[in-house]
């Protein structure tokens, strides 16, 4: 794949990621009960546990001490990324957690 096309598959992650999150949004704030609401969060576990499976397979995949250096460096900032991604759907979740109980 030339540098051209690493950098559209790459862009078109990033749209991707944003995308889940903008939907997984969605999903919380349609979310009408508790139950709904814990699937949900369930599933982001599942995914954020995926994501580590990844990139410990891909750190123990090889000896290169620089490749293993990179991995690490790379799960970091995806994890960030996604921490960031979901630090603001958790911000959705608590406003919408908030307001039946604040009409009462």
């Amino acid at each position: 794949m030339s540098n051209e096309g690493n950098k559209k598959a790459w862009d078109r992650f990033e749209s991707d990621i944003q995308g889940l999150a903008g939907e997984l949004k969605r999903h919380y704030r349609s979310a009408g009960d508790e139950q709904h609401t814990a699937e949900l969060n369930r599933s982001l576990d599942q995914l954020r546990q995926a994501a580590d499976a990844v990139f410990r397979s891909l750190e123990t995949a090889t000896r290169d001490p620089e490749v293993r250096t990179k991995t690490k460096e790379t799960a970091r900032s995806f994890g960030m990324a996604i921490a960031e991604t979901f630090r603001d759907l958790s911000d959705e979740i608590e406003k919408a957690v908030r307001r039946p109980t604040e009409k009462k």
